[in-house]
This record gives C-alpha cells, sequence and structure tokens, in this order.
C-alpha cells in the first residue's frame, strides 16, 4: 500500500506540474507569436499546394478555358476580403480572437472536403471560395493577436518572422502538392488540406489562451509595476473603437496600406511577367523553377533581417523611419525593375530580382508592422479592424496589378 500511495503522490505531482508548465505555454506572448507563425504557414501552405495542379485539373480533366483559372484565382480573393472585414469587425466587437481563429480552422477542414470531392469547375470556384474566407479570417486575426499580446514591443521583427513561414510554404507548397497530385490524384492534396486545418483547430485549442485575456494580463501587470506613476496609468486607458473608415484615414493607416497594396501588386505582377520576360527577351526557357526558387531564399533569408534593422531604426530615431524606410523600399524597388527590364543576361536579371526581393520586403515589413504599432500607439481596441484592411489592402495587390502589367506587357 505505502508503494501504490507513493506512485499515486507522483503521478498527481507530475500531472500538477504538466498542467502549471501548459498554463504558462497557453499564457504566454510567445505561444501566440509562435502559432501566429503556424497558422499563416498553413495559410500559405494551403493555396500554394493546390495552385500548381489547378491548371491542370481545370484544362486537361474539366475541360475549362485558360480565362477559367483567373476566375478562381479570383474567387480566392472575394473570399478574403469577405472573411477579413467579417472577422475584423466582429472580432473587435465581441473582444474575441481564438475562437474566431478556430472556426477558421474548421473552414479549412470545410474546403478540403469540398476540393476532395470536386468532379466540377463550380465545386472548384466554391473550394477557392470557401479557402479564400478563411485565409481571409486568418490572416486578420493572426496579425491582430501579435499586436495584442505585444503591446509595449515595436512590431517589424515579429511580423518578420511570421512572414518568414509564409515564405517557407511559399518555397515548398508547390512542390508538395504537385507530388501529391501525381501519387493519388485530387484526393491526396484534399486530404492534407483537411489535415492541415484540423491540425490547427487542435494546436489553438491546446496551447494559447485568447489573446486578448493575455493583453489583459500583460497590462494588469504593467499597472501593478507602474502603480506610482499616474502618467503610465493614464497612457494606459483604453479609448473607443475605431471604425474601419475612421482607421484608414489615418496618415499611418493609409500610407501602409498604399505601400502594401504596391508591393504585394508588383510581386503578384512580376510572378507572371519575369518568366514571359526569360523566353521573349534572354531565350532562357529551360528554367524549371529555377528563377522563383532564387527568389523565395532571398526573401527567406532577408526577412528576419529587414525587420530586425526596421525595429531599430525606429527605436533610434523615431517613427519616421519607419516612412523612411517604406520610401526606400520604393525608390529601390523602381531601380531594380529598370535593372530587369534592361538586363542583357539571365545572371543580371536574377541580380536585379533579388535586389527587389530586398526592396520588396522594405515596403511590405514596415508597413505590415504600422497597424498593429499605431493601435498600440493610439490606445484603441481596433486592432482587428486595424489588419482586416491590411489584408484587403494585401488582395487587392493581388488581384489587380498583375492583369494591368500583363496587358501593358503584351503591347
Amino acid at each position: 500500500m505505502p508503494a501504490v500511495y507513493s506512485m499515486l503522490v507522483s503521478l498527481l505531482d507530475a500531472a500538477g506540474h504538466a498542467s502549471s508548465s501548459l498554463g504558462y505555454i497557453r499564457d504566454s506572448p510567445e505561444t501566440v507569436w509562435a502559432l501566429a507563425s503556424l497558422s499563416l504557414f498553413i495559410d500559405t501552405f494551403i493555396y500554394m499546394l493546390t495552385v500548381s495542379m489547378l491548371p491542370e485539373i481545370l484544362q486537361d480533366t474539366m475541360g475549362a478555358s485558360e480565362s477559367a483559372n483567373g476566375v478562381v484565382t479570383a474567387m480566392f480573393g472575394v473570399g478574403a476580403v469577405l472573411g477579413c472585414f467579417v472577422s475584423g469587425i466582429l472580432s473587435d466587437r465581441i473582444r474575441e480572437r481564438r475562437g474566431l481563429q478556430m472556426i477558421s480552422s474548421l473552414i479549412y477542414s470545410v474546403s478540403g472536403i469540398v476540393f476532395y470531392f470536386s468532379r466540377h469547375y463550380y465545386q472548384i470556384l466554391l473550394f477557392r471560395l470557401i479557402d479564400g474566407i478563411a485565409s481571409g479570417v486568418a490572416c486578420t486575426l493572426l496579425y491582430a493577436s501579435i499586436g495584442d499580446v505585444y503591446p509595449a514591443n515595436l512590431l517589424a521583427f515579429k511580423v518578420a518572422i511570421v512572414y518568414f513561414c509564409n515564405n517557407i510554404a511559399y518555397t515548398i507548397g508547390p512542390i508538395c502538392g504537385q507530388r501529391l497530385f501525381d501519387l493519388a490524384g485530387v484526393k491526396g492534396p484534399a486530404a492534407l488540406v483537411i489535415a492541415l486545418g484540423l491540425l490547427k483547430l487542435v494546436a489553438l485549442f491546446v496551447f494559447s489562451n485568447d489573446s486578448l485575456a493575455i493583453r489583459s494580463a500583460v497590462r494588469s501587470h504593467a499597472y501593478i509595476s507602474a502603480a506610482d506613476d499616474s502618467t503610465f496609468s493614464k497612457s494606459h486607458e483604453s479609448v473607443a473603437s475605431m471604425s474601419i473608415p475612421k482607421l484608414i484615414m489615418q496618415p499611418p493607416v493609409i500610407i501602409s496600406t498604399l505601400s502594401i497594396v504596391t508591393s504585394i501588386g508588383i510581386q503578384c505582377m512580376l510572378e507572371g511577367l519575369v518568366p514571359l520576360h526569360l523566353v521573349d527577351k534572354l531565350n532562357h526557357d529551360q528554367d524549371n523553377g529555377i528563377t522563383f526558387v532564387i527568389l523565395g531564399l532571398v526573401f527567406t533569408l532577408m526577412v528576419p533581417i529587414v525587420g530586425k534593422v526596421t525595429d531599430s531604426l525606429i527605436e533610434w530615431r523615431g517613427e519616421a523611419m519607419r516612412y523612411y524606410a517604406m520610401m526606400f523600399g520604393a525608390v529601390a524597388t523602381v531601380c531594380s525593375v529598370l535593372l530587369m527590364a534592361l538586363a542583357n543576361s539571365y545572371a543580371v536579371m536574377m541580380v536585379g530580382y533579388a535586389f527587389f526581393a530586398v526592396a520588396d520586403l522594405c515596403m511590405f515589413i514596415p508597413a505590415q508592422s504600422a497597424y498593429g504599432d499605431f493601435v498600440n500607439g493610439a490606445n484603441t481596441d481596433s486592432m482587428a479592424r486595424g489588419y482586416s484592411i491590411s489584408v484587403f489592402a494585401w488582395a487587392l495587390g493581388a488581384i489587380s496589378l498583375p492583369p494591368i502589367g500583363t496587358a501593358l506587357y503584351s503591347r
């Protein structure tokens, strides 16, 4: 009996220790940051997992025209815009992040089920629409969650690490998707989409509390630490929420929105034009995707550096440095595109493309972190609304600029 009793006590102690450790993990801002990185990885991986095989499914299997590819892409954008604005407004209003993110995880799985049973063109459209809604919700709330739990910190490096995971998914997603499609047809990638949605759901349920609850705990601790500082307490009093129209009229928000539309739009435009330019001007028709692998590597390696440098510059010289960084990125983007246009060899072309990747990050990272920094600085309860604007800007750039670029190139 003493031995059994000792064993039970040991088991209870171990369970208590495990519960205490899990509680620490669930209440940690770093956990929210890690899960946001995982969330964007899953979001981008699901999109890229299926993007490479859709032309083959639409044209070869379903007999759809090539213009159908653009409609499918547009449906994703429509879903993303719908998801980002609904989740942004709803999340700030009901003061909930994690529950809505868990719902977005289920929506991913639903999209995978639709894709699994897809036999007709309209089902592919429905799949992309549902996937877009899940993406809009997820991207809005993952960035809002980071802004919630780091209220006193500059956010560029945090955003950069999340975007680092996005770049990894962007690079490996098409390869994995095509491999699964070759092995099992549509059912292989569709099953993985379902599984990834459920994986994210479980990770959010087990490992994290709501970011707003963590934010309250962080602020409560700050109040206790600075109880004698009346100016501190006054500066941390929350003010009323801002509506989306009022938010978008704030100079930091509107400048950052224009920067994101430009950077994402030019990036997506070049993804379509560079292969054409390589063949038409440089007679380089044996690329096998190496151009985009190089671009992905530059993005992946440079994004943490750009994030850290941006935070350091702002901490050193103030908020004005954010806008100087975006201006540098804009000028460098123009220079890199000119270098690519004038290149007379593949090597020079790739130098210009790599330079563009760095310039694009200098526009995007300061802009993407500006929403959270502005909301925290203004101390308004509008974090999700702010990041719904950034997701809309992302979708607007990705949808609007590539057709314009292709039309101008064709002339």
